[in-house]
């Protein structure tokens, strides 16, 4: 017993030591689909002892019961005990099940070939309004097709550093080469960044398509200036150690993830770019009513719209439209056919599993409280 409470004490100072703000988990969909299941049956055993009658059970037979042989509050406590010790076993084990990991990072020493890329995230008010016809935000659809982009990038070795703009730029990190660690700066990024969540025009005042953990209220945001965000990216990319002192011109990338409905067209900052070999592609975010088909649409919408897409490709780069079921196959090539530059590896990102603490704590729960239960049962339970 003594070596058993040492084992349960160890393990719930090793979960209670982690930090659950970092954890992730690989298949938590499951995990979903099983709680409701458990849910359900719950639900379905207290509908049944609330509507059905007990069977040895008659509203004028028997007789008043002395207290002093009634359960009292630590009775009832040490009954109820043992079920809590089973519902919590039953909940963690859950958790469990949804593989989950944190994420850690070792020091590795070395050289590689990469492709080095900033991408620049629009997160303005438009990009809070509804998709057309999705049910989402234009934000939450931008974010959908850059983590699949990320996927499909997974194990290419590319260096990148995220950028979130609106009204101003702002850097969530430096480039990195952890395909893990940046995949989930993206995940958790905001989706807007403005002075007030405003709704769509066109729409019911307190329609809003963003979570509230997903926004980020600053009094100067709220508009699309490109512009700004460019000059920041090339201040970025010069300031790069990695290839301050190669004596030459790498081929670089800026991926912009917009629905282009900028304020002005930055041809200065894209000419100042191409000058230093860094080529632009877009990721775009096409908000206007769904086309028939998954063809590249031959005529692209107008207002600014149009005129960033010709001045990107003016300058050598690309655009690929999230309606197209190509789109994001096409960025990828694009990004692939680019040459690579040799930069220091120093760190990585690993996956930690941790599921067995949450496992263990589960099966010691379950070998405490089942036989805890049918004492509890044995000596307070009702006998017909």
């Amino acid at each position: 017993m003594s070596a058993f409470t040492d084992f349960l004490g160890t393990r719930a100072r090793e979960l209670l030591g982690t930090d659950l703000g970092q954890i992730r988990f690989t298949d938590i969909g499951m995990t979903y689909l099983l709680s409701m299941a458990v849910a359900l049956v719950v639900l379905l055993s207290v509908l049944r002892v609330w509507l059905t009658s007990r069977r040895h059970h008659r509203q004028h037979s028997g007789h008043q019961v002395e207290r002093r042989f009634q359960r009292g509050v630590w009775g009832q406590a040490l009954y109820i005990v043992p079920k809590l010790l089973l519902g919590l076993a039953v909940a963690v084990l859950l958790v469990a099940m949804a593989d989950p990991y944190l994420t850690a990072t070792e020091e590795v020493a070395g050289d590689m070939d990469s492709r080095i890329r900033i991408d620049l995230v629009d997160t303005s008010l438009s990009m809070a309004w509804e998709f057309p016809g999705s049910g989402k935000s234009r934000a939450q659809v931008a974010r959908e097709a850059h983590l699949k982009f990320l996927e499909m990038r997974r194990d290419k070795n590319d260096r990148v550093a995220l950028w979130l703009f609106s009204s101003f730029p702002y850097m969530v990190d430096d480039f990195v080469i952890d395909d893990e660690l940046y995949f989930f700066q993206v995940m958790d990024a905001p989706y807007a960044i403005v002075r007030i969540l405003a709704a769509q025009s066109g729409t019911p005042i307190d329609q809003t398509f963003v979570p509230d953990d997903k926004v980020r209220i600053i009094d100067s945001e709220g508009n699309t200036n490109i512009i700004r965000a460019l000059q920041s990216v090339v201040r970025h990319f010069d300031r790069d150690v990695a290839t301050l002192g190669s004596g030459s011109r790498p081929h670089r990338a800026v991926l912009i993830v917009t629905d282009a409905d900028v304020d002005e067209i930055p041809e200065v900052e894209f000419a100042e770019l191409s000058r230093r070999n860094i080529v632009p592609y877009m990721i775009f975010i096409n908000a206007d009513e769904p086309r028939l088909g998954s063809q590249r649409p031959a005529n692209p919408p107008v207002r600014n719209t149009q005129a960033l897409i010709d001045t990107i490709r003016e300058f050598g780069g690309d655009y690929f439209d999230v309606r197209d079921a190509d789109g994001l196959q096409r960025a990828y090539e694009a990004i692939d056919d680019a040459e690579t530059v040799q930069v220091q590896l120093t760190h990585r990102a690993v996956k930690v599993p941790i599921y067995p603490r949450f496992l263990l704590i589960s099966m010691a729960l379950l070998v405490v409280g089942i036989p805890a239960g049918f004492v509890a049962e044995l000596i307070g339970g009702t006998h017909p």
